[in-house]
């Protein structure tokens, strides 16, 4: 496709969601006549209602997600609704682990950093063993004792584990194509 093609694609799409926003349907005829005999237009618009309707079911997905914790967190009192996090593991996202799982024997000290760290949102850097990360928290946030460092870094590794458990569950409970295509 030359770059004219492309302009011009773009122009007619451009249109298309206008008409489309507007719900226009004469311009929207228009326009599907025109894709009729031109397969890069035809193509275009597809592409357009595919993200379309991958839009409406992430806002769909959200709604039902928001209802369904909403309903949940009501009814069941003693149930922990837990929504998948987006974006990086936090500093603050591994210390509220700490705090709602303290670990036995933890010193004051340790406590009272961690009540610190909870509003921490700076990023954990990725791959980090015990030793590193005790270097790189000590080195940001002040020294804790190891056994705090321990069980930070046991948290650290357990919500690593529940995003990936729940990242893969979600891809798992995607519906299925049918065969022939369809879904």
């Amino acid at each position: 496709m030359t770059p004219h093609d492309r302009l011009r694609v773009s122009i007619a799409a451009a249109r298309y969601l206008e008409a489309l926003e507007r719900d226009d349907q004469a311009t929207l005829d228009a326009l599907w006549a025109q894709a009729a005999a031109d397969p890069d237009l035809l193509a275009a618009f597809r592409d357009i209602h595919a993200g379309l309707i991958e839009e409406q079911a992430a806002r769909d997905a959200a709604a039902l997600g928001t209802t369904v914790a909403t309903i949940a967190e009501q009814h069941l009192r003693s149930a922990e609704v837990i929504r998948p996090e987006a974006g990086p593991v936090t500093v603050g996202d591994v210390a509220e682990e700490v705090f709602r799982h303290t670990p036995d024997r933890l010193p004051a000290a340790a406590h009272a950093l961690n009540e610190r760290l909870r509003a921490a949102a700076d990023p954990l850097p990725a791959d980090l063993g015990l030793s590193k990360l005790t270097a790189w928290a000590e080195a940001k946030y002040g020294p804790a004792p190891a056994e705090y460092w321990a069980a930070f870094y046991a948290a650290l590794v357990k919500l690593d584990l529940r995003r990936a458990s729940e990242t893969e569950y979600q891809l798992a409970a995607r519906t299925a194509s049918k065969p022939g295509g369809k879904s």
